[in-house]
């Protein structure tokens, strides 16, 4: 749970006066109520937001620049063999490629095929001679594509429907 959402609901538990009394709820209590509800919120903004930890392999990892990719350059090897190149060095000296890896992996969109007629009806595949297999809401067995050009031909092989991107 985030910080904002903690925040609206300690406000939705703060009483509202307007509402009719019982015999529990004094004026005093609720106000009392009310301040404390004020200043658990000053102390909930006050928190850190929750930064994410990415582990790394120390071999896959530089100190100074971060992830990189660490690969042996062959010195003793032809075409460095017999090379000034190849003095004084020792037999595979290491190197490494700065990498860029992204912190989170964007999920790929999907399409789907909602059938107008029948209101929220998707489609799920194919029974004998194209009658297509429908289910009502966007259970799993409903057939996600990964293009919109295969879910506008499923569109244009029923003959109804529309594609949406879920």
């Amino acid at each position: 749970m985030e910080i904002r959402e903690v925040i609206e609901k300690i406000k939705q538990e703060k009483y509202d006066f307007s509402k009719p009394w019982t015999s529990l709820d004094r004026s005093d209590y609720k106000e009392g109520y009310n301040d404390a509800s004020d200043d658990i919120i000053g102390i909930v903004n006050q928190l850190d937001e929750p930064t994410k930890v990415i582990a790394h392999l120390a071999e896959k990892w530089h100190e100074d620049i971060g992830p990189v990719l660490w690969w042996d350059f062959p010195v003793e090897e032809p075409p460095y063999c017999g090379t000034p190149l190849d003095d004084d060095f020792p037999k595979y000296k290491r190197h490494f490629t700065e990498l860029h890896i992204p912190d989170e992996v964007e999920e790929e969109p999907k399409w789907v095929v909602k059938i107008e007629d029948n209101g929220s009806a998707y489609f799920v595949d194919f029974f004998d001679e194209l009658q297509p297999h429908l289910v009502y809401g966007l259970s799993g067995e409903v057939m996600r594509f990964d293009s919109e050009d295969k879910a506008n031909a499923i569109v244009t092989l029923i003959e109804c429907g529309t594609v949406e991107k879920v």
